[in-house]
């Protein structure tokens, strides 16, 4: 059938195929519907297969997962095992969930990401003062004797401006001395968690 119909001062033709074109439109909908049914097939046999891992292959996977672990360099090592206690702490908020060997890691971990990011102004306003009683211990478990002598310093310089509310000044020269400090503060935690690793039960 021809359709003849004029526009803007000129005439044009147009074929129409009305039943070729429903024909097309039918094929191309069942090809839709089909390739839909084979996705959601292909879905459902794919979670059955998920399934089928027996209990016995889950811990196997749990384990060797954990064992990795342990073969990281020092810098993963570290990242891994914060991460796990500060899930399990809320963030170093509940020293009660942490074993001793837990919190040592903790304490140092925090002073590493706390002050090297805003000093320990920033430790003491995001912490306050929970961890206070075992920064200098926790130092010294990991054998970083200097570090140990710098929070010592500035817990004293806290505790004189208990209360203060603007950023305490005098913490900054403990921020320097930090920052230059010869203990290779990293290192020694990562070595501290390797020789305790009994205690982090990681899952």
């Amino acid at each position: 059938m021809y359709i003849w119909y004029q526009e803007s001062g000129f005439t044009t033709n147009q074929k129409t195929y009305s039943h070729s074109n429903m024909n097309a439109y039918h094929i191309i909908k069942l090809i839709a519907i089909v390739a839909i049914a084979i996705v959601a097939f292909t879905s459902l046999l794919t979670k059955k297969s998920a399934k089928k891992n027996t209990p016995q292959q889950i811990d196997e996977q749990s384990s060797y997962a954990t064992e990795n672990i342990w073969e990281q360099d020092d810098d993963a090592l570290f990242e891994s095992i914060y991460d796990y206690l500060c899930d399990k702490s809320d963030y170093g908020h509940d020293l009660s969930k942490l074993n001793e060997q837990e919190k040592v890691f903790m304490a140092m971990a925090l002073v590493a990401v706390e002050v090297n990011n805003g000093g320990f102004d920033q430790l003491f306003f995001n912490k306050g003062t929970r961890w206070n009683d075992i920064l200098v211990s926790s130092a010294e478990a990991i054998k970083a004797y200097e570090i140990a002598e710098i929070c010592k310093k500035a817990i004293e310089i806290y505790n004189e401006h208990s209360g203060q509310e603007d950023p305490i000044e005098e913490l900054n020269e403990c921020d320097e001395e930090f920052y230059n400090c010869n203990d290779p503060y990293m290192t020694l935690i990562a070595q501290y968690v390797r020789n305790n690793k009994e205690h982090f039960n990681i899952k």
